[in-house]
């Protein structure tokens, strides 16, 4: 499926302040997929899996224990149900791709506004990972955080879009997006001539953009 049409299929609301956090906004898909973590230097781990928003954890499911992991230094990339991560200075980003090697990269922006509830978050849970399940590094020292311990904890959600080429992760400016996308390199130029620049803050702008800079 091109990275347009994934992008419409499974969007979400991309700027909002709430009361309490849902499924939709605390994991950055709808559900637990099918997923493979891969590492550099080591097989590939496989199971059914998300991603925490709020601390950028691998979710997997072990005999109806939702279980957590921490970004580890040697993965490369998570793939679930065909949805591509990437870590990025300790978060995953999303990656939509625009042909090989190229695409815009989206990081959600949880805030937790209630620092009362930092305490309970930091508590051991059923989420502390088990990483002898599917392999995963041993991370059972850092901080994990529940849906259900944030029912009702006020938030704020925003999202910083980035460029990304070659396993690159880059600023959104003029300069990196015609670095990426040098095939379109007149079109972009013809955008910053008339409208200067190009917020970070709108993943619907920018691949909607993108997508009619590359045809794709």
């Amino acid at each position: 499926m091109a990275a347009a049409a994934l992008f419409w299929a499974a969007s979400a609301i991309f700027a909002q302040d709430g009361n309490g956090l849902t499924e939709e906004v605390f994991y950055l898909l709808p559900k637990m997929g099918s997923g493979t973590v891969y590492f550099n230097g080591k097989a590939p781990a496989n199971g059914e899996l998300n991603i925490c928003a709020v601390d950028n954890t691998v979710r997997y499911m072990d005999k109806g224990v939702e279980l957590a992991v921490g970004i580890d230094d040697s993965m490369a990339r998570v793939v679930i149900d065909g949805n591509i991560f990437v870590p990025y200075e300790g978060v995953f980003l999303r990656l939509y791709p625009f042909g090989e090697d190229q695409g815009v990269a989206v990081r959600r922006n949880v805030t937790i506004m209630n620092d009362s509830k930092t305490g309970a978050y930091g508590m051991e849970s059923n989420t502390t990972a088990v990483t002898s399940i599917i392999g995963f590094s041993d991370t059972s020292s850092a901080q994990v955080f529940t849906l259900e311990e944030g029912r009702d904890t006020p938030y704020r959600m925003s999202h910083t879009v980035y460029v990304y080429r070659d396993g690159n992760i880059m600023t959104l400016n003029k300069r990196n997006l015609q670095r990426a996308f040098p095939e379109a390199k007149d079109k972009i130029e013809a955008y910053f001539s008339e409208h200067k620049k190009l917020e970070n803050n709108d993943p619907e702008k920018v691949i909607a953009l993108v997508k009619e800079w590359t045809g794709n």
